[in-house]
């Protein structure tokens, strides 16, 4: 079986120079390259036809985030491993939204660098263990966005449900919202109308449902 082709691209020649070092005591895998930046990556992922790219974040030239969005479209056969020290949200939305299979974060072992690359060679998708709660809990915010915008309620209705289903009485939900209590009763009304309800129990068991409050 032919070895998983490696680019190593890092702007650090120590951490070069280590992961090199370790993963050529895996034989099903042959560093065939370094870069120290965004350029030189893109050359050498030309040049050397590597099936997996480990990658750093932070780069002169061409960040990670670039090099990945640049190699998904010149060179997408080619899997790409984010491995840097930095557990920013916004360079992990980047990198997985750029193509990256995996990000690992730089205090990852040595041989949990290995079996991602191995996964990530036969098409499987990884997240350090750290990083993999705090994806999901950002993909439930969006997705718990998204069912609120596509319900018709306002958040301030959405608040009121919520308060309801407390058991909160029309007086409560006034005072809590800093509204009168006709205002109260005629957000009510509106808010059966647009779940297309008959009553308040049915109005929160409908939100309930569609994941609402």
């Amino acid at each position: 079986m032919e070895p998983i082709r490696v680019l190593i691209v890092d702007d650090h020649p120590m951490v070069r120079r280590g992961l090199r070092n370790f993963l050529s005591s895996a034989s099903d895998i042959l560093v065939v390259g370094e870069a120290e930046d965004g350029a030189t990556a893109l050359r050498a992922a030309t040049d050397l036809s590597p099936n997996v790219v480990l990658l750093d974040i932070r780069l002169t030239g061409p960040d990670g985030v670039a090099v990945a969005a640049q190699l998904r479209k010149s060179a997408p056969q080619v899997k790409i491993i984010i491995l840097t020290a930095y557990d920013n949200d916004d360079y992990i939305q980047g990198a997985l939204r750029a193509g990256a299979y995996a990000y690992l974060l730089k205090s990852s072992s040595g041989e949990t660098v290995v079996e991602a690359i191995r996964q990530v060679h036969q098409g499987k998708r990884l997240l350090s263990p750290g990083l993999m709660d705090r994806v999901l809990e950002q993909f439930q915010d969006l997705a718990q966005i998204k069912v609120k915008s596509q319900s018709g309620l306002l958040e301030e209705e959405i608040k009121v449900l919520a308060l309801i289903a407390q058991g909160a009485t029309n007086e409560e939900i006034a005072r809590a919202m800093y509204w009168g209590e006709r205002t109260v009763r005629r957000k009510v009304d509106e808010i059966i109308v647009k779940l297309g309800v008959k009553n308040r129990a049915q109005a929160v068991a409908e939100a309930i449902k569609k994941g609402l409050i």
